[in-house]
């Protein structure tokens, strides 16, 4: 960005409680960032400004103190006040609106009159302010505390000016070091002499907490629901040099979901529900047979899900606390197409119709809204089932640019990218446009859109931010099967469409392409990128309670295995898993000694029966049909 300083002066300034802002926006910056910046700004010298009075108060013998006090900490609430309309009415000017990235200002006042107010009663604590030298002694502590508390808080202040500088805040902890070295040899001098009970740890920390909440009420949008709340865009939407026109593929109404966390942490997910991508399989005679998802409506509420990662209520789950958004899916184009492509509709006499496969537009959306209303979270972890994997594996990349300082994980559910070479050639890019969108930044990654495969999308991303600590994954069962799977959709592309209903006669080159996949993308991938192929052929696991609890062919539960990707060092700690019994998954039925626990075969229920939960086709029905009743999938 440009400054009216360099960045050493910049911090110099910093460390003397002077700031000097901004003279325009950077192209590489956004504008929520010098929002939250500016309200920090105002914030600190409110913090200040409310402990300097206070040590007015201790000292002053007036007895309409109290009055004069309450006027000026209304005065200096005015100010925030101000300060605040200044700053959204200047941020607005620049295409975003920021008034609900932070707290009102009468709300973050009154935060921060209260915490003053604590700490000025810890400050006194043990003085007899009706002595002078003890109330000289109160007053001296507030006013140390009071440039401490404006250091740390216009710190974090230039961070966000400077965020994708210096991502790290490298600059941000040594002006902190350095308020903190300051406060501490103060506050020591002043209470060697002073009987307050108050200790130089205790206040520091209180302020430390200030300027901690100081930027949680700036830039995580405190007033946001915290229950999945659904929002509607305007047709037409500005962001940066984007005109966005949200849509789903027939021209219905678009709509999105978000909730706010108790953690300053992210979850992106991409919804699934199928794709199309020629005159047949997009055709509106289709009806309910439709292989794709096409409107977004109130019923795809993320909180219908309760089970699995749905479930918050589960002490295992990850993502309780986060905040999340919801990119809701229906363009048919797997979240990354940007076109309006004309078909004629084959079982209507070639009649005409149009499909808006805008996905990559509607993502862009839920972006920009994510952008400015959690600004810097500490994590993201992008993911997506099933069509919505493919999103998050492009979104997964995409988003690192938009939060740089973020700790980021990706994973993909359900979409190992096992398509035929025609559909890549005569579909994809023809039907969707996803090249233009491409992130042709990362070298491998800039080449033609005919010759790039998921794991090189997976591979490029993995390799380009491994440096920045970031780490790519996927799951799969081993035989993704029933309708909508992706043995589904491939046998639609080998086959036809009018083969749909039949998809287990691709389900034994879907599983060798799969694993061909797989095998390559590990063969190709640095230490940060791993795979998790699970027994059985559900589709997708992030919604299902197999998350924390299947262990059958496989050494440990997806969770574990999420929690290691997340946490533990590389390259050891995280493992890529491969089931060693891929057979299909049950429960033991009613005569067994456990019935309703999971199981393979009916062995492991013995005298009972391991009734099949996994998608499979009736014994026998149009073969070939590799799935054997013993849930054994058997392609010799």
């Amino acid at each position: 960005m440009s400054l009216k300083c360099p960045l050493a002066a910049a911090l110099s300034a910093v460390v003397g409680l002077v700031l000097v802002a901004p003279t325009t926006f950077a192209a590489s910056s956004y504008p929520t960032q010098f929002c939250v910046s500016g309200k920090l700004k105002v914030a600190a010298k409110k913090c200040a400004s409310d402990l300097a009075i206070w040590a007015k108060w201790d000292k002053s013998t007036d007895p309409m103190k109290d009055s004069v006090r309450d006027a000026a900490l209304g005065a200096a609430t005015t100010k925030l006040s101000a300060g605040f309309d200044k700053i959204n009415t200047k941020i607005l000017s620049k295409g975003v609106d920021c008034t609900d990235t932070s707290l009102t200002a009468s709300q973050m006042a009154a935060a921060l009159d209260a915490a003053a107010a604590d700490i000025k009663d810890s400050i006194n604590g043990g003085l007899n302010l009706g002595t002078p030298a003890e109330a000289n002694c109160g007053a001296k502590l507030l006013g140390i505390t009071a440039k401490k508390c404006a250091g740390m808080i216009k710190a974090d202040s230039v961070y966000f000016k400077l965020l994708n500088r210096d991502p790290q805040g490298t600059a941000r902890d040594a002006v902190r070091a350095n308020a903190s070295a300051k406060f501490m040899t103060g506050f020591n001098a002043v209470v060697a002499t002073c009987p307050t009970t108050a200790t130089e740890a205790g206040v520091e920390t209180d302020v430390d907490l200030v300027a901690t909440d100081a930027v949680t009420n700036t830039s995580t949008s405190p007033n946001l629901s915290a229950t999945w709340t659904s929002v509607v865009p305007p047709t037409t939407v500005q962001y940066q040099d984007l005109t966005l026109k949200p849509t789903c593929s027939r021209d219905t109404p678009y709509m999105y979901w978000y909730k706010r966390g108790t953690e300053n942490k992210l979850l992106v997910y991409y919804q699934g529900g199928g794709a199309c991508w020629d005159d047949t399989t997009c055709s509106p005679s289709l009806g309910g047979g439709s292989p794709f998802k096409n409107t977004a409506t109130l019923s795809d509420n993320p909180a219908n899900t309760t089970t699995g990662f749905g479930d918050v209520t589960n002490p295992l789950n990850p993502f309780s606390d986060w905040s999340a958004v919801f990119i809701s899916y229906c363009t048919g184009d797997i979240h990354w197409g940007d076109n309006k492509k004309l078909y004629h509709d084959p079982l209507n006499g070639n009649q005409p119709y149009t499909i808006q496969h805008k996905g990559y537009q509607n993502a862009k959306l839920v972006e920009k809204f994510a952008r400015e209303h959690f600004v810097a979270p500490d994590e993201v972890f992008v993911t997506g089932s099933s069509a919505g994997a493919y999103g998050a594996a492009l979104g997964g990349i995409l988003l690192h640019e938009v939060y740089p300082a973020a700790k980021f994980n990706v994973v993909g559910d359900a979409g190992n990218g096992v398509v035929t070479p025609t559909f890549i050639s005569a579909s994809l890019e023809p039907s969707w446009h996803v090249a233009q969108h491409m992130p042709t930044y990362i070298p491998s990654l800039n080449v033609p859109i005919t010759s790039l495969t998921i794991a090189d999308l997976y591979i490029g991303g993995a390799t380009y931010y491994l440096g920045r600590g970031s780490r790519f994954g996927q799951y799969t069962s081993a035989w993704d099967g029933g309708s909508g799977s992706q043995t589904f959709f491939y046998n639609v592309m080998v086959n036809g469409l009018l083969d749909n209903a039949n998809w287990w006669h691709s389900s034994c080159a879907w599983n060798t392409q799969m694993l061909a996949n797989d095998a390559a993308a590990f063969a190709g991938a640095p230490t940060n990128y791993r795979s998790y192929v699970g027994p059985g052929s559900r589709h997708t696991i992030y919604g299902s309670n197999r998350v924390y609890t299947e262990t059958h062919g496989v050494p440990q539960t997806f969770v574990s295995w999420l929690d290691n990707m997340r946490n533990q060092p590389l390259p050891a700690n995280w493992n890529n898993v491969l089931c060693s019994d891929c057979s299909l998954l049950g429960v033991c039925d009613g005569s067994s000694p456990s019935p309703g626990v999971s199981c393979q075969h009916d062995a492991e229920c013995s005298p009972g029966v391991c009734t099949p939960v996994d998608a499979r086709p009736t014994p026998g029905q149009n073969p070939p049909n590799p799935f054997l009743a013993d849930g054994v999938v058997n392609c010799s």
